[in-house]
Formats: C-alpha cells, structure tokens, sequence
C-alpha cells in the first residue's frame, strides 16, 4: 500500500435538474438506485476510492445541483476540478442543448483546468420514450468540440440498472492517469461503449447504424434534421432574449441615474 501512486481527483457532475446525475453517483457509490431523493442543495459531496496494482485514486464527486436558482454559488464548486461529467437525460433534447451552458460555466469555474469531460445520455433503459438517439448526441458532441476545441468523450448509461456506469468511471480514471503523464497503466476492460469524439472515422461508424429517427411524447418522430433546425430555432431566440435583457438593463440604469 505505501509503494502506491496516491491521487486525488476532483469531479464535478453536472448537467439539468432531474437527468439522474444524484442516481449515477449513487449507484457508482453502491448504493444502488432511489426513484426518489430530495433535490440537491446546492452541491453534495462523495467521495470513493480505487485501487490498481500501482495506483490509490481517490475520487472527490461533486453532484451540483441542477436548478438556475443555484447558479449563483455553483460556480466556486468548479474549482480545483480535474473532470468534468456532463449529463442530460435522451428523453429529453432540451436538456442536452443545454449542456452548452454547463460547459461554458465549468469552462470559467473551474478557470479552464477541468482535463477530461464525459457526456453522458442517461436513462437509456426507456428506450420507448427516448427521444435523443446515439447518432443526435454525437452530432451535438462534435458541434461543442467544433466550436470549444475541447475533447470530449461520450457515454450512455442507466442509473436504474447500473448499465456502463462503472464502466465510465473506470475509463474515466485511466484518462486522467493518462493526462498525468503515466503510462504504466492497463486500459479498462468492457468501455466499448464509451466513444472518443477526437476519433471522427469512429463516431461515424458508432453512429450509423443508430436510428435516426426517434419517437416522441406524441408519437412522431424527430429527424436529425429537424432537430438541427429546432435548435437553430432556440438559439435564435435565446439571442433574442439576451438582446431584450440588455435593453431592459440599460432602461433600468439610466432610471437609477436620473434618480
């Protein structure tokens, strides 16, 4: 035990309200799966240990809560993070775009120094109600890696059944072994599903053979496509809104002015 490699490693899970990300902490702690838990406040803290035949890891999970009422104080929480894992849930879109917004936060909280991120599509058991296929996500991946430059890795698990959740995180320690220059290290057995989004030719042939088409609540189906155009669509609107809190802004400051 002494003539171990000690390491101490910062995660911060983050992602939406209600995507699972308190359920993949706990089942990767082996506590196994709650179908209801009180919100997170704030952020919670676990923390699990791992050892291979050179290495001690110990990792510090930091499950941020997912609500904007907490965006506020979530941004201290980033710092000292070495990885970032970012979740949404693929039944619903929504919470995937959104994910922008979570990068770009853990991106300045945790002042560029996060070194490895994982996407995660949780609740990938309620396939009937699934509405962002394997090929969606990772058109959406490469879009964040277009325009970040950061590289990420893509996953797909289920909180309710455990499925890849060690997995992941198995894999997502020999990357940071990896990122800290060590070598002598075996990479994890059974992380086929875990996809490097660095590798184009292998999104591409993890991808193609996934339905495009995905149903949803009321029982048509999304394309691509479409959702490339719905989207756009929320983008444009997002500027919009961001425009008219400028304006709002600048109303309010000049009536404080003149008062």
């Amino acid at each position: 035990m002494n003539n171990l490699r000690k390491w101490n490693f910062k995660i911060v899970l983050a992602g939406p309200g209600a995507v699972g990300k308190t359920s993949i902490r706990e089942r990767y702690m082996g506590k196994g799966f709650e179908s209801s838990y009180l919100k997170t406040i704030g952020a919670d803290f676990a923390s699990k240990k791992i050892k291979t035949e050179n290495d001690l890891i110990t990792f510090q999970i930091w499950d941020l809560a997912g609500q904007d009422s907490y965006q506020a104080v979530r941004s201290t929480f980033y710092k000292g993070a070495i990885a970032g894992i970012l979740v949404f849930d693929c039944q619903d879109p929504t919470t995937m775009t959104n994910l922008k917004n979570w990068l770009d936060e853990a991106i300045k909280g945790s002042n560029n120094g996060i070194l490895v991120y994982i996407v995660i599509a949780n609740k990938i058991d309620l396939e009937e109600d699934r509405r962002v296929s394997r090929e969606m996500a990772l058109e959406f991946c490469n879009r964040m890696k277009t325009e970040t430059g950061i590289r990420f890795y893509y996953s797909e698990t289920s909180a309710l059944t455990g499925q890849n959740i060690q997995e992941t995180f198995d894999f997502l320690a020999y990357k940071l072994l990896q990122a800290n220059n060590i070598q002598d290290i075996a990479f994890p057995a059974n992380t086929d599903g875990i996809v490097d989004l660095d590798d184009i030719e292998e999104v591409k042939k993890e991808s193609s053979p996934i339905p495009v088409a995905t149903q949803s609540v009321s029982g048509d189906t999304i394309s691509l496509d479409e959702f490339k155009i719905l989207q756009d669509r929320v983008q444009v609107i997002e500027d919009r809104l961001n425009t008219i809190q400028a304006i709002i802004k600048k109303i309010v400051e000049k009536i404080q002015e003149e008062e």
